[in-house]
């Protein structure tokens, strides 16, 4: 329930912060009177010369689209390996004879609900 709860604020305000924000204030004598969101602030009065109106947008300019093309930068390279002293190890060490392993049977196979679960298909 607050994973979904989370969500559905996230998802809010990136489409309230990408949409924009317009934020009206009135100010009377130069205190701020009143201020409203996506609407024109109430006057106190008709406009004098004491009054004023001042409207703000608010707004992310950030594109969030994938660039087409994306790379890494490369910014160092480490040999860690150590190439040329593996070359010599190898070079210089001994042969092994490798063992071979068979099966003498089959392994027994799974149930059909095992096999599907691995492979994760499932026909309705």
């Amino acid at each position: 329930m607050l994973k979904r709860i989370s969500h559905i604020i996230l998802s809010a305000l990136l489409l309230i912060s990408t949409m924009g924000m317009a934020v009206s204030k009135h100010y009377c004598a130069g205190s701020l009177e009143s201020v409203a969101i996506f609407n024109e602030a109430k006057s106190c009065c008709d406009m004098d010369s004491c009054c004023r109106n001042e409207t703000q947008v608010y707004q992310v300019k950030e594109d969030f689209s994938v660039p087409a093309v994306s790379c890494i930068p490369v910014l160092a390279e480490l040999d860690i390996l150590g190439h040329d002293l593996l070359a010599v190890g190898l070079l210089n060490a001994p042969v092994t004879e490798v063992a071979s392993l068979s099966f003498i049977e089959a392994p027994p196979l799974l149930p059909i609900q095992k096999t599907l679960a691995l492979k994760e298909v499932f026909l309705l």
